[in-house]
């Protein structure tokens, strides 16, 4: 009896140690206590529980998914283990089987906010986005501050093409967090595909100010710029994407595209050269150098690119015969295919 006592307030002292190393971020110490309870045959739901979350931590899904298990078997009507496993599949991108643990633990725990907020995320994640967009309403209903839940909500109606009430989500979430950089920029994005271009060169200008390594923003405002004949504004930003990721191709092209419109062809060939260097699938880039190395003679330099690109994404090919300096191209490759025939 008295052994039995013992060994039960050691597991208690464990537990604590093990949930104190969980909470500074020790997530493999902890582990390491949790599973060493486990181990000397106590069958602690609590400790297995919290073995399941430090998995889940470590980016171990499998092995949290294994553990979750066993305690929903022992425990059907934890919610909680529901709810993690639910997180686990998701990390795992099984999202029916995510989303039917969701399921379970709102249908025990009806007023579970996260599990509607996440099972919101993996309906989106899954392409079923007016799904998506009923979920996050029923978030908001029960939490009308809630900033993401609006994002989130915006982003499913923007990728349903309802644009006008998406910029009115990422609003109302940026009035609840001005700080929400997420919400600012795709409000900025889907001004510029709605073409408020100067709306969108706004918001990206709020994200770079406040995210100011942000690449995809400081590379979207130089197309906005771009878009209203900007370019050394385009330019800037471009180079300061470029500085912080010399490898983005999608960089290089459109600072080609910039110097192009500014009749710095040698330039810009170079930039599209060097996008097909390091992005040797980008096929845009390809057929940009294509145009550019016709339009400065070299015609075999020309073939070999747009050879490329049309391998890369055939449809190259029609947008090449409408093309005012590709069509010298495609009729020397013609001549070159009829003197292989007639050799």
């Amino acid at each position: 009896m008295l052994e039995g006592l013992a060994t039960e307030t050691a597991t208690s002292s464990s537990l604590v140690y093990g949930n104190g190393c969980f909470a500074v971020g020790r997530y493999s110490e902890a582990a390491q206590v949790f599973g060493n309870i486990l181990q000397i045959g106590l069958e602690s739901n609590v400790a297995r529980f919290n073995l399941a979350l430090c998995y889940l931590r470590m980016r171990r899904p499998g092995e949290a998914v294994a553990e979750l298990a066993k305690v929903i078997a022992g425990e059907p009507f934890r919610y909680q283990a529901w709810y993690q496993r639910a997180n686990a599949y998701d990390d795992m991108d099984e999202y029916e089987l995510a989303l039917a643990d969701y399921a379970r633990a709102i249908e025990l725990n009806p007023d579970y906010l996260r599990a509607y907020y996440n099972r919101g995320i993996v309906l989106a994640k899954a392409g079923r986005h007016r799904e998506a967009v009923m979920e996050f309403g029923r978030v908001i209903e029960m939490r009308p501050d809630l900033s993401n839940a609006y994002l989130n909500r915006g982003a499913s109606l923007d990728e349903l093409r309802v644009h006008d009430e998406a910029i009115a989500d990422y609003t109302t979430a940026l009035r609840l967090d001005p700080f929400n950089t997420n919400a600012r920029f795709n409000r900025a994005r889907t001004h510029y595909h709605l073409g408020h271009i100067k709306e969108a060169i706004n918001d990206y200008s709020e994200v770079v100010q406040h995210s100011p390594d942000d690449v995809e923003a400081y590379n979207n405002r130089g197309l906005a710029y771009d878009a209203l004949g900007q370019y050394e504004k385009a330019l800037a930003d471009y180079e300061a994407a470029a500085a912080l990721r010399p490898d983005f191709a999608e960089v290089l092209n459109n600072r080609g595209a910039a110097l192009e419109a500014m009749e710095d062809d040698e330039r810009a060939l170079a930039q599209y050269v060097r996008a097909t260097q390091v992005a040797p699938g980008f096929a845009v880039a390809y057929f940009n150098a294509a145009r550019l190395h016709s339009k400065l003679g070299d015609l075999n330099r020309a073939l070999e690119y747009l050879e490329q690109a049309v391998e890369l994404e055939p449809a190259w090919a029609e947008e090449a015969a409408e093309d005012e300096e590709l069509g010298w191209v495609l009729e020397l490759r013609e001549l070159k295919e009829r003197g292989s025939m007639n050799s």
